[in-house]
């Protein structure tokens, strides 16, 4: 009984709660795909993958792509390999929890779009 009722309420908010657009109330768990505004970087949007929850944060696996074509996990170069590029972040560098792609790994367009609008209130409206 229980049960039926944490799935109900989390299929409602799956929908979009607008009062929770980033999805800041879910707990970010490993694996999670997640959204980020890192203000060393410029780059828009910021997606990475949680590999570990440290003491002061998160572990995480920066991924490359676009608003409009494909993220695959992000390498850099170390000497002649390339290796993941891994980063630690805080939880207040969050923009969005439990982003979901597409099954060819885009980012859907109502995601896009909330990005893009949580991006410009995080910057002060500049997008």
């Amino acid at each position: 009984m229980h049960q039926t009722s944490t799935e109900s309420s989390r299929r409602s908010r799956r929908i979009g709660d607008p009062s929770d657009p980033g999805r800041m109330s879910e707990t970010v768990e490993v694996m999670d795909v997640i959204a980020l505004c890192c203000p060393k970087y410029k780059e828009r949007p910021q997606i990475a993958r949680v590999v570990q929850k440290t003491p002061s944060g998160y572990t995480i696996h920066w991924m490359a792509g676009s608003y409009s074509g494909p993220w695959a996990e992000a390498k850099k170069r170390e000497g002649r390999r390339l290796v993941p590029w891994v980063d630690t972040i805080k939880e207040s560098d969050i923009l969005y929890k439990k982003l979901a792609l597409t099954s060819n790994h885009k980012l859907s367009n109502k995601i896009g779009q909330t990005l893009r609008s949580l991006y410009a209130a995080r910057e002060g409206g500049a997008s």
